[in-house]
C-alpha cells in the first residue's frame, strides 16, 4: 500500500511499467475529464472506472474486497471519503474469487482508515484487503472519484 499526496506520486515511478503509465496519467490531471464507467488508457493494462455519483457510507454498510490481478489506485475528484484497510491474515473469506471481476469478499475488523480528498491518493496491491467509500465527514455524502486498475506486470 502507498498513501500520500498526489503532488508526490511521481516518487513511486519505476516500480512497474503499468504503474508508471497510471502515475503519469494521474499527474497530468486528465482523469478529471473522464466519463462515468470504464475509461481506457492502455487496453486492459491500465484503465480507470468512474462510478456514477457514489455515496459514502458507514463502515457497517460497506464490504471488504481484495484483488488478485490488478492494483487499485483510488483518487477523489470532489468530496471526501475514507478507505479502510485490514491485513490479509485478519479476514475471513465470505465470497470466493470472481476471476471476471477480479475480486473476492471478506469480513473482518478494519485496522486503519485513510482519508482521501482531491489532494490525496491510495494505492492498494493484490493481497491488501480494503473497504472503499467510508464516510469522510460526519454524514454520508456523494463523492466524485475514480479507481485506476493497473494490471500487475
Amino acid at each position: 500500500m502507498i498513501y500520500g499526496e498526489i503532488k508526490d506520486l511521481g516518487l513511486y515511478k519505476g516500480i512497474s511499467k503499468n504503474l508508471d503509465r497510471a502515475i503519469d496519467y494521474i499527474l497530468s490531471g486528465e482523469y478529471k475529464n473522464g466519463v462515468v464507467g470504464k475509461n481506457v488508457i492502455d487496453g486492459d493494462n491500465v484503465y480507470f472506472n468512474q462510478p456514477d455519483s457514489p455515496m459514502t457510507k458507514e463502515v457497517k454498510d460497506g464490504f471488504i474486497e481484495n484483488h488478485k490481478k490488478y492494483i487499485d489506485i483510488h483518487v477523489v475528484i470532489e468530496g471526501e471519503e475514507k478507505i479502510g484497510y485490514i491485513s490479509n491474515t485478519d479476514v475471513k473469506l465470505i465470497k470466493e474469487y470472481d476471476e471476471a471481476g477480479d475480486y473476492e469478499l471478506y469480513e473482518g475488523e478494519l485496522e486503519n482508515l485513510f482519508y482521501l480528498n482531491s489532494k490525496k491518493f491510495i494505492v492498494l496491491y493484490p493481497g491488501e484487503p480494503h473497504m472503499a467509500l467510508i464516510k469522510g465527514g460526519e454524514k454520508p455524502a456523494k463523492v466524485r472519484k475514480v479507481i485506476f486498475k493497473v494490471l500487475v506486470d
